[in-house]
């Protein structure tokens, strides 16, 4: 990590923060935000992602419409609720369940611990929550350092990247204590605004799926368009084909469509990061494309799984030309096409090395960000974990059995035995404990999605390989 960030002192947490930590907002031990220091004042909500604080997000909805949340949490339907953060009240306020697989995950379960989505504008036109059309609340599914998410934002950040900011908060709903929080401001009006100055270009959400591969019909279906009035995704399809058409190293008129640069970034983060619920897994999801004055732009996004928390069995060895969790390069046409152009690789390898750079001093950041949040994670009422699978996730593990790891960017060890990948477009599930396998509130009595896995044995891994594969 940056110098100076490896040198700031952490303050003494006293008793009384455990206390606290339910009921005010508490300051970084580290003096200053973490992550997203931001010096543009013409961003509304930047100080609240610099204020280095644990916010508090009071939810107040009608009971009624709780009770059919929680009766039927894969309906994602909005309801009105007045949000309350940091004691400033907005009223009229779209509230809903998110997600995916960790969605289904928790509805299966005992648990009524879910991860939210809050539209401020959607029932009233424009309206905001500090300075914020809509955010996210994410539940720390599967994740037992509570840093996977936060952790990958602040480095992406750290080495330039355009990505959401994110900040911990305590949640509660009707004034009980849910749990303790990652809010994550979502890839909409304000972000685009934010990031690119204005929020007229189209955007797209791509969902499983969303290989940039050619669609002769030119719809799509993958990829959800979210912003934009032309609606005929005919500057997608120009994407495609002008990747489609580059042959034999000859970039041809990629970069007339595609900013390269964020495209290249965005491969080597999902390498590096071990994140597999991505473009770069047989999934093929969770990112975003916005053009911007006819060029894409490559947006991260989901991050919760980083760190090898996205599972496929492992066989063979960590490959940086092969940064996939799938079987054949030619199925993620986006890295096959531009790491087949020299510059573009020469460039790829250039940026896993300033990522390797970075992580080489995050363990003594990690203890830092752990020692800060750990009050919280003691006395989150709902978590899915244990305080023993927090500790163990944040602290090297010298015999770590690997139960789960990413498929496809290993060599296979026996090169006639392809994997074998789960079914229906799931995520492994089952055998898949934990370090300690039970949790409070754990759906299915485990820790399914790889949440076991200590977050610097997974960095040292990738750290190897950059050295091994492209360093030496």
């Amino acid at each position: 990590m940056k110098k100076n960030r490896i040198l700031l002192m952490m303050l003494v947490i006293t008793t009384l923060f455990t206390s606290a930590c339910q009921t005010s907002a508490a300051t970084s031990p580290l003096g200053v935000s973490p992550a997203f220091s931001s010096t543009d004042e013409q961003v509304e909500y930047a100080s609240f992602f610099d204020s280095a604080t644990i916010h508090q997000v009071s939810v107040t909805i009608d009971t009624l419409d709780y009770q059919a949340i929680l009766a039927d949490p894969e309906a994602e339907e909005f309801y009105p609720a007045t949000i309350t953060l940091d004691g400033v009240e907005v009223d009229d306020v779209g509230f809903r369940t998110k997600g995916n697989s960790t969605l289904r995950s928790v509805a299966n379960s005992t648990s009524d611990r879910y991860s939210f989505k809050i539209n401020a504008s959607e029932y009233v036109d424009k309206q905001k929550v500090a300075g914020l059309d809509e955010f996210v609340l994410n539940n720390m599914y599967a994740d037992a350092s509570y840093l996977r998410e936060y952790l990958s934002y602040e480095l992406m950040s750290s080495l330039g990247m355009d990505v959401p900011m994110a900040s911990f908060v305590n949640v509660s709903i009707n004034n009980e204590h849910v749990g303790f929080y990652l809010l994550v401001e979502s890839v909409d009006d304000s972000f685009i605004k934010r990031v690119f100055g204005d929020n007229d270009g189209n955007l797209y959400r791509q969902d499983q799926g969303s290989s940039l591969a050619v669609d002769e019909t030119e719809t799509y279906p993958s990829s959800s368009q979210k912003n934009g009035d032309d609606q005929t995704k005919a500057d997608l399809h120009l994407l495609t084909t002008t990747l489609q058409a580059i042959e034999s190293g000859d970039k041809g008129a990629i970069e007339d469509v595609l900013d390269v640069e964020s495209a290249l970034y965005y491969m080597a983060t999902n390498f590096m990061l071990s994140n597999y619920d991505s473009y770069n897994s047989r999934m093929q999801q969770n990112y975003y494309l916005y053009n911007h004055q006819g060029v894409f732009y490559v947006i991260p996004w989901d991050f919760n799984m980083s760190f090898g928390g996205f599972p496929e069995q492992v066989n063979g060895e960590l490959n940086v030309d092969m940064p996939i969790s799938g079987t054949n390069l030619s199925d993620f046409p986006l890295i096959e096409k531009l790491l087949s152009i020299e510059e573009y690789k020469t460039r790829y390898y250039e940026i896993l090395k300033e990522y390797a750079q970075e992580l080489e001093g995050i363990e003594e950041h990690i203890t830092e960000l752990a020692d800060w949040i750990r009050p919280y994670v003691k006395e989150d009422p709902t978590k899915f974990t244990t305080i023993e699978d927090f500790e163990a996730a944040i602290i090297y593990q010298e015999n770590e059995v690997v139960q789960v790891r990413p498929q496809g960017n290993r060599e296979p060890k026996n090169r006639d035995t392809p994997p074998t990948p789960p079914q229906d477009g799931q995520a492994p599930m089952d055998n898949q404990p934990g370090l300690s396998g039970k949790g409070p509130n754990q759906p299915r009595g485990d820790m399914s999605m790889g949440s076991g896995r200590s977050l610097i044995n997974v960095i040292r891994e990738t750290i190897d390989a950059v050295k091994e594969q492209v360093v030496n």
